[in-house]
């Protein structure tokens, strides 16, 4: 069983600092270090993917608190399933206070029902954010044509008058648009 350590890239080095102080604590044989990049958040936890792809049913993921991983809650929700999918435990050394003696696994799982519900917190208000909308007359969606619309649209090019682009601008409509009902016979 391997036990490895993650060290987030955070900007404060003092918090660096501590996240490696407590994975020393604990005797971790790896501690591998995120280094702060400059590219978008989600392409910058390179050596967290390349550890979990390294890591066997069985092996442990050490971090020193869960903001460590650098996921929102929902995003942690699909982390924590896809390591109980390939078998690899999650130990958090500083849970908080409250949260001390509560059992890792007890911790993990509590996580992951706060963050299933946010979820499903979230779809309810894009559900009913869409039935009000609609109920208000508001649909969404690429507007409607008109068959005549698009009958123009394939005249013009059957007859090789124009290209699509010149179809597009002459019917005001998008190029994609034009395309679709082109190919459509």
């Amino acid at each position: 069983m391997k036990k490895i350590g993650y060290v987030y890239a955070s900007s404060e080095e003092n918090y660096v600092r501590e996240q490696i102080d407590g994975l020393n604590s604990l005797n971790i044989e790896t501690v591998s270090i995120e280094k702060e990049t400059n590219e978008e958040i989600s392409q910058s936890d390179t050596v967290l993917t390349d550890i979990v792809a390294s890591l066997e049913s069985g092996d442990q993921l050490v971090v020193y608190e869960l903001r460590c991983l650098g996921k929102s809650v929902i995003q942690l929700a699909e982390f924590l399933g896809q390591l109980k999918e390939k078998g690899i435990g999650l130990v958090v050394i500083k849970k908080g206070e409250a949260y001390s003696d509560i059992d890792n696994a007890a911790y993990l799982e509590m996580v992951l029902k706060i963050a299933e519900m946010e979820k499903m917190i979230i779809r309810e208000r894009t559900t009913k954010g869409l039935q009000e909308a609609r109920r208000k007359g508001r649909v969404g969606g690429r507007p409607k044509i008109s068959q005549e619309t698009i009958d123009q649209i394939r005249f013009l090019y059957n007859n090789n008058r124009y290209t699509l682009r010149q179809i597009a601008e002459e019917c005001n409509i998008s190029l994609g648009t034009a395309y679709k009902y082109v190919q459509e016979r």
